[in-house]
């Protein structure tokens, strides 16, 4: 008999998310979100089942506008992640953990990763998800947060389907804290956020792992 992976949260040591949150100010901004709110770089890597990690030459990305509605079959052309960032060790153990959970590194899986931050003021929300409830289109889905500063709101919402009115969990993730979902069982959506201090910006720090 074989256990079939549905959902995995878990902490990681303080020092990952200390370590990568510098990263994200010098973020471009993503060209293809109406506003000046959303920051993003983008990577991929090929993982072996000795533990080994490789960075594939960088690439547009695409979705299918079945499973992304806003920006799907669009070819999105972001910009490259940090070398420096991805040589760190808090960025590997977090590729490694992805896999280690997920038991992609047995196949010798692509995994994407994407950097984005999301920024909001007391008047203006911020929607991190702008597709909706919605899945991604690959077999596993990991949202970890590099930090959280002066927001409200910003649930993590997993559903078993794009019209549940009930999330099956509703949970803010705070930072370095990891979870990963199953993208063909499960919906997920990140609700809208707002500044939780008057005159100062609102950010929202995440990378997403797909395979």
């Amino acid at each position: 008999m074989q256990n079939t992976f549905l959902i995995e949260a878990f902490q990681t040591p303080s020092e990952v998310a200390d370590t990568l949150t510098p990263y994200f100010s010098s973020l471009k901004r993503d060209p293809y979100v109406d506003s000046d709110v959303r920051f993003r770089s983008y990577a991929r890597f090929t993982l072996s089942s000795s533990g080994g990690i490789s960075r594939l030459a960088h690439a547009p990305f695409m979705q299918s506008s079945e499973v992304n509605r806003v920006v799907g079959d669009v070819l999105r052309e972001f910009a490259p992640m940090s070398d420096d960032m991805i040589q760190t060790p808090a960025f590997q153990h977090l590729l490694k953990s992805f896999a280690s959970a997920t038991g992609i590194e047995k196949e010798g899986a692509q995994v994407d990763v994407h950097q984005i931050r999301v920024t909001c003021s007391v008047n203006d929300t911020s929607a991190p998800a702008p597709e909706g409830i919605h899945q991604d289109g690959f077999r596993f889905v990991g949202i970890f947060c590099v930090q959280r500063k002066n927001i409200a709101g910003g649930f993590t919402q997993i559903f078993t389907s794009p019209v549940d009115q009930h999330p099956h969990l509703n949970t803010v993730l705070e930072p370095n804290q990891f979870i990963i979902l199953d993208d063909a069982r499960y919906y997920h959506h990140i609700s809208e956020t707002l500044s939780s201090q008057s005159g100062e910006e609102g950010i929202r720090d995440v990378f997403v792992f797909t395979a």
